[in-house]
């Protein structure tokens, strides 16, 4: 069974409804509900407070952190480097989300600033992240949410940017030589490696060319993955981001 041959539909509707918005905190799955269109700017007074389940600590999420809460996780897009020192892993996150827009990318909503071009959201800018986001813990793996465990057959919309464990796993490529990018012109890319369970499900498994241990050599046997759940229209699947060089033989 090829996963990546299944499709997903996201929720759609009309857009924000003036009457019907909470305000205050709410959950990042009923803030994802109100993009309604391919870019949805947040005018309420709503929060939602989540905690850093990936960041750019190593290079796998370019000026991006993504907020996990229990019910829902989402992508934060923001301009600008070294994120994992504002917001390490595992710390808590308060957004304050007025002002900013959802937007709808590659077959996921991600949060971000007002579109200024052609983009569904902008990053939201190094000035004015403090005045959005908002550190209210370090680092507290205790408190952290659970990350489920699941198979590849049992990924669904729900899981679109939150992260998940998929044990069981093998490369096709591991062969004791292919690294984790590939290279194009003498420099690493982004670079998709198949991974197949127990029952000969696969998912595509990317990898970032800037990553810390692009370098690596692909492991051979069974590896479990910590990743991010990604979807893409283009390619018509799920697949998983690898999240804090979470893998693990065997």
């Amino acid at each position: 069974m090829l996963l990546s041959g299944c499709t997903a539909t996201l929720p759609m509707d009309d857009g924000i409804d003036d009457n019907t918005v909470e305000e205050g905190p709410v959950s990042i799955a009923y803030l994802k509900t109100l993009c309604g269109y391919r870019s949805t700017p947040v005018y309420k007074d709503i929060s939602i407070v989540g905690t850093v389940m990936a960041n750019d600590i190593y290079g796998e999420f370019y000026k991006t952190i993504v907020l996990y809460d229990g019910s829902a996780g989402i992508e934060i897009y923001i301009d600008k480097l070294r994120l994992c020192d504002d917001f390490p892993l595992y710390s808590r996150v308060a957004v304050f989300c007025n002002g900013l827009s959802l937007g709808r990318v590659g077959g996921k909503i991600v949060l971000g600033a007002s579109p200024t071009d052609e983009y569904s959201v902008d990053r939201i800018s190094g000035n004015d992240m403090n005045r959005y986001l908002h550190l209210i813990s370090d680092t507290d793996h205790v408190n952290a949410p659970e990350i489920p465990t699941l198979k590849i057959c049992e990924l669904s919309v729900e899981h679109i940017s939150m992260p998940v464990r998929i044990r069981e796993l093998q490369f096709a490529e591991a062969d004791g030589y292919t690294r984790w990018c590939n290279t194009v012109d003498g420099e690493f890319v982004d670079t998709d490696r198949i991974a197949t369970d127990p029952d000969g499900n696969t998912i595509p498994v990317r990898f970032s060319g800037c990553c810390k241990y692009v370098n690596g050599v692909i492991p051979s046997g069974k590896v479990s993955i910590v990743g991010i759940t990604d979807y893409t229209e283009s390619g018509g699947g799920y697949a998983l981001r690898l999240a804090n060089h979470e893998i693990y033989a065997y």
